[in-house]
């Protein structure tokens, strides 16, 4: 690859790293949160609460969610700058190769089972 693209490149694989440590950060701090507030949630505590809380939890994953795939994505589109003189690396190859598609896949998975399982303990 070039050094410009190489550049963007090393910059959105850092993108989804950082999008990955925000995405735990903020779920295991939504995570405390609703176990610090079990107690008033389970004791008749406000719907608008939960509501809010619904919408903080729906809307931070769904952010996250676009940052960690755009990522994903501007990350496979970097195989495609890859010089022809360096197509034939094995190292090269297995980059080319990766199930791009499955890592996108396993994001919106994962984010889909981890906002679900925060709403289902607000809401149950």
């Amino acid at each position: 690859m070039s050094d410009h693209n190489t550049f963007w490149g090393s910059v959105r694989q850092r993108d989804v790293l950082v999008g990955f440590g925000f995405f735990i950060f903020a779920n295991v701090l939504l995570l405390g949160i609703v176990a610090l507030a079990n107690d008033v949630v389970a004791s008749g505590g406000s719907s608008g609460v939960q509501v809010a809380f619904a919408i903080i939890v729906v809307g931070l994953n769904f952010m996250l969610w676009l940052w960690n795939d755009s990522g994903i994505k501007d990350v496979q589109a970097s195989t495609k700058d890859i010089l022809a003189e360096d197509r034939d690396l094995a190292i090269s190859q297995n980059f080319i190769k990766a199930p791009w598609a499955m890592y996108r896949a396993l994001v919106a998975v994962i984010t889909v089972a981890v906002a679900g399982g925060l709403l289902f303990a607000v809401f149950s």
